[in-house]
C-alpha cells in the first residue's frame, strides 16, 4: 500500500490522526450533497443505511442529521472509528469494526441504502472489493439505491486544492499504485497511496456483483474568478459519483 518511504497507509493510527485534519472542502463541496441528494427521500422511523468506509463518521453523521435515517458506520480501522465515536457521535449512528468483505450481521435484503465514500481507491485487493460490493448487493432490498464516490480516474496528475492523486503526465493501469497527496487543514500535505482502477473496471465490480450498471456523475465547481486564476477543480471532477440499485 506504501508508494515511497514517506506515505502513510489507511489502516494505523498515524493514518487516522492525520486523515482526522484532512482538508475535507472539496468533498464537502462535490461528493457531499451529491450523496445526500440520492438519498433523500428515503429515509423514515428505522429505515437503516450504511456508510461503508465511514472513517472518521464525516458522512455517516451528515446521514443522520438530515432525516431519520438508522445508520451503521463500518470500517476495518479501529483508530478511525475512535475518531468518528469521539468527533461525531449521534443517537442514531452506530460505528462498527469489519473487516471490509463481509457484512455477515445483516440479512438478505434487510438495508434501504449504502454508500461508499473514497473506500475502494484505497484498497489494492480485487477480490476483496468484489466480495464486499457482492455482500452489499445481498443486504440490499430490491431497488435500494447504492452510491460509490471515489477519484475520479480520468483526474490522475492534477493538482486540486485539496489534493492530487498520481504524477502530472504519468499514464496507470488497472491495479497501479499512486502516491497521493491530501491537504491538511493546518496547510501541510499528508503523502499516502491509493490504487488506480478504471471506470470500466468499477462498473465491473457492480455488474458482476448483480446489479445495473451506474449512472455517473462527474461534478465540478463553478468558476468565481478569472478563468487563469480558477482553481482545477472548477474544469475537471476530482471525484465520480457512482448510483445504482439492487
Amino acid at each position: 500500500m506504501i508508494a515511497d518511504d514517506d506515505a502513510l497507509g489507511w489502516d494505523g493510527s498515524a493514518a487516522a490522526d492525520a486523515y482526522r485534519g484532512r482538508d475535507m472542502r472539496l468533498a464537502e463541496q462535490l461528493i457531499f450533497p451529491a450523496v445526500l441528494r440520492r438519498l433523500s427521500g428515503r429515509s423514515g422511523p428505522g429505515r437503516l443505511a450504511l456508510d461503508i468506509g465511514c472513517g472518521t463518521g464525516a458522512v455517516a453523521a451528515r446521514l443522520a442529521g438530515t432525516g431519520t435515517w438508522t445508520v451503521q458506520g463500518l470500517d476495518p480501522s479501529a483508530d478511525m472509528l475512535d475518531i468518528a465515536r469521539a468527533d461525531r457521535p449521534h443517537p442514531r449512528v452506530s460505528y462498527r469494526l469489519f473487516d471490509g468483505r463481509t457484512l455477515d450481521w445483516l440479512a438478505d435484503g434487510s438495508v434501504d441504502a449504502a454508500v461508499c465514500c473514497l473506500v475502494y481507491c484505497t484498497d489494492p485487493d480485487d477480490g476483496r472489493l468484489a466480495g464486499l460490493t457482492a455482500e452489499i448487493r445481498r443486504v440490499l432490498r430490491p431497488g435500494a439505491p447504492y452510491v460509490l464516490a471515489d477519484l475520479n480516474p480520468a483526474a490522475t496528475g492534477v493538482a486540486f486544492s485539496t489534493l492530487r492523486h498520481g504524477e502530472p503526465g504519468a499514464r496507470y493501469d488497472d491495479g497501479d499504485t499512486v502516491t497521493t497527496l491530501l491537504r491538511l487543514r493546518d496547510g501541510t500535505m499528508m503523502t499516502t497511496a491509493t490504487h488506480y482502477r478504471s471506470l470500466d473496471r468499477y462498473r465491473s465490480f457492480l455488474t458482476e456483483a448483480g446489479f445495473p450498471s451506474p449512472t455517473v456523475e462527474l461534478p465540478t465547481l463553478a468558476a468565481g474568478g478569472p478563468a487563469g486564476a480558477a482553481p482545477a477543480e472548477t474544469r475537471t471532477a476530482p471525484y465520480m459519483i457512482l448510483t445504482t440499485r439492487a
